[in-house]
């Protein structure tokens, strides 16, 4: 069987998604590894056992299993991360999140010699390791509350040679119990709603990356309700925040008594998805 029957024979079963059975290919082969490859030995022999195509084919499409979670890795922007079972596969949202961060600390922070970042409920590290690798003047922190992320994260610092600090525990408690003070406050928390959650969500990740609370706004409260004693500076700090589209009007109500500065933006679907807050002299751009 070459390259090219193997990819149409798994596409003539679902019918869609042509790029999840290219990715499964070169996660298979040693010989094709890129569309370039599998343009230039389609009609090769495949270097495989067509049966374990079929096998991560059907695991995805039947049995929705993260395709990360079967190739063990995924890519993120221009990283290429690998994933231990049962930490959350990032997701295209949080891209966004990062390259609007990006561009907002560019702004508020560009003069600086170094400042402080701290990773909320890191995961994999994909936050914390895209902005240490665009900022080298930043003093990065990772923290996370489950010991096999914060593994998970370490791993991938180290496989892109990334100085950040990992700390395994509770997302505020370990900051406050290590005075920790920061510039910028990155944060994906668990924000799924009980009645949202999906169980197709929970069978390959772990649940509290869904949630881990009551209310799945409490993560944000807590961290905006007492900001004063995580930042080196109450009148030039940013805090970066994803959300659930269903938090937007919530959290709105909550900011408006704030007396604090804040934006919306909107995710690829055009959901609203990410929620900043900042304080400075300097006039943001979104």
């Amino acid at each position: 069987m070459t390259f090219f029957q193997a990819f149409n024979e798994i596409k003539s079963r679902y019918q869609n998604n042509d790029l999840v059975i290219y990715e499964l290919i070169f996660y298979l082969s040693k010989l094709v590894k890129s569309k370039e490859d599998f343009i230039n030995k389609r009609n090769d022999k495949i270097d495989f056992n067509f049966l374990t195509l079929v096998s991560f084919s059907n695991q995805y499409f039947i049995n929705k299993k993260p395709l990360g979670h079967i190739i063990k890795k995924t890519k993120f922007i221009n990283l290429i991360l690998d994933i231990y079972d049962g930490i959350l596969v990032p997701r295209n949202e949080t891209e966004l999140l990062c390259v609007n961060a990006e561009k907002i600390i560019h702004q508020m922070f560009f003069k600086k010699n170094k400042f402080n970042l701290v990773d909320l409920c890191c995961g994999t590290g994909n936050i914390a390791a895209y902005l240490k690798s665009k900022f080298n003047n930043a003093n990065v922190y990772a923290i996370d509350i489950n010991k096999i992320a914060c593994a998970n994260a370490l791993h991938n610092f180290q496989k892109y040679n990334l100085p950040i600090n990992v700390i395994n525990g509770d997302y505020y408690e370990s900051i406050i119990n290590k005075k920790l003070k920061f510039d910028i406050i990155i944060m994906n928390p668990p924000y799924v709603a009980l009645d949202e959650l999906d169980e197709t969500m929970t069978k390959y990740e772990n649940r509290i990356s869904f949630i881990n609370s009551n209310d799945p706004n409490e993560f944000y409260y807590k961290i905006i309700e007492n900001y004063e004693k995580l930042v080196n500076d109450k009148n030039n700090f940013l805090m970066g925040f994803e959300i659930s589209s269903t938090q937007k009007d919530i959290l709105e109500n909550y900011l408006k008594n704030k007396n604090l500065l804040y934006h919306f933006l909107k995710d690829y679907s055009d959901k609203w998805r990410y929620l900043f807050i900042w304080n400075s002299d300097k006039k943001i751009i979104f």
